[in-house]
């Protein structure tokens, strides 16, 4: 397998990898509308895109009146036939990798509960506070769990609510 930059991710690449299947990331029931990402890496295999991760930089908001600037990482899918065989470590870690060396401090993600176990063997951190975010309605408490990881040695997120500036990632 083999992780590459994917600057210009599209439908067509995400075809590829839903390969048919609806509601790949099992939150479509939640209604929430996610932000746009800027940053895309693929995992390929012989040559066929089998998986993708995507961060975009977000503004967070604490409690205190501090702003923090984050990496939102999302869009992480593999083609079903690759998942639970170390593809998805690939392309997440590679997706970290790159966020670091654009020189984020902290990565964001919002996960399913069934999914944090996964992150957390990344080295990603449950965040135990409120974690609000914007939609074109207001602001919503997010339905699903939130995690932060330090980019770099020493990197640490402020211990309060947080509100994610725009819409989630």
């Amino acid at each position: 397998m083999e992780l590459i930059d994917l600057p210009d991710f599209g439908p067509d690449d995400y075809a590829l990898i839903v390969d048919g299947e609806t509601d790949p990331f099992a939150t479509e029931a939640l209604g929430i509308e996610w932000r746009e990402k800027t940053g895309h890496v693929g995992l390929t295999e012989a040559g066929r895109l089998i998986g993708h991760a995507a961060w975009v930089p977000v503004r967070v908001q604490t409690t205190t009146g501090q702003s923090v600037e984050v990496l939102g990482l999302g869009g992480v899918i593999l083609h079903r036939d690759y998942r639970g065989n170390g593809a998805g470590r690939q392309v997440v870690s590679g997706a970290m990798t790159r966020m670091a060396a654009l020189g984020g401090s902290i990565g964001m993600l919002f996960c399913l509960p069934e999914r944090l176990r996964f992150y957390e063997g990344l080295g990603w951190y449950s965040i135990d506070r409120a974690v609000t975010a914007d939609q074109p309605a207001g602001s919503i408490r997010m339905p699903m769990v939130t995690c932060w990881t330090p980019l770099v040695d020493g990197a640490t997120l402020p211990a309060t609510d947080l509100h994610v500036e725009g819409l989630p990632f």
